[in-house]
């Protein structure tokens, strides 16, 4: 035959052994609801992590629709991990990094002043290279020029 009187038992998987079990991991959500509110407190200056975080989290209901799809499209690139938001980047760019701790641009100004003052007293491009491997911020270059521009040297 051509297969017509053949038949597949829909309970194939029980005649197998096989059961369909749905798992669902869930984790502790007052810590992560502590950690939300860190994030978003540490954030509060950066409306585009803050959006982030929102539609991570599902905190974005009351936004209109095209606002909302635009920050889940977004939060795509971002994760939570361990009270910390990470950026997530694939290998496109020429230099490429698998993830990328974001901080606020004061953090950033910071810590393009310590790198200036510990490895040597380089440009920007150099800090900057340097920073980007680790951390993400928005206008990083902008930052990284105020924290090196009142250098005694």
């Amino acid at each position: 035959g051509d297969g017509s009187e053949w038949t597949v038992c829909e309970d194939w998987e029980a005649n197998t052994g096989l059961v369909n079990d749905v798992f669902q991991v869930m984790s502790n959500t007052e810590n992560d609801d502590d950690n939300v509110e860190k994030l978003l407190h540490r954030f509060r200056e950066e409306p585009v992590f803050v959006e982030v975080i929102q539609a991570i989290m599902n905190m974005d209901g009351d936004e209109d629709e095209r606002k909302r799809r635009r920050a889940r499209h977004r939060a795509e690139q971002y994760s939570i991990d361990n009270g910390k938001l990470w950026r997530i980047r694939g290998g496109t760019t020429t230099r490429g990094r698998h993830r990328t701790e974001c901080i606020t641009k004061k953090e950033t100004v910071e810590k393009a002043r310590e790198v200036h003052q510990n490895q040597g007293h380089w440009g920007r491009d150099v800090i900057k290279i340097t920073l980007m491997d680790k951390y993400w911020s928005p206008k990083m270059d902008a930052s990284i020029l105020e924290g090196i521009q009142h250098c005694a040297r």
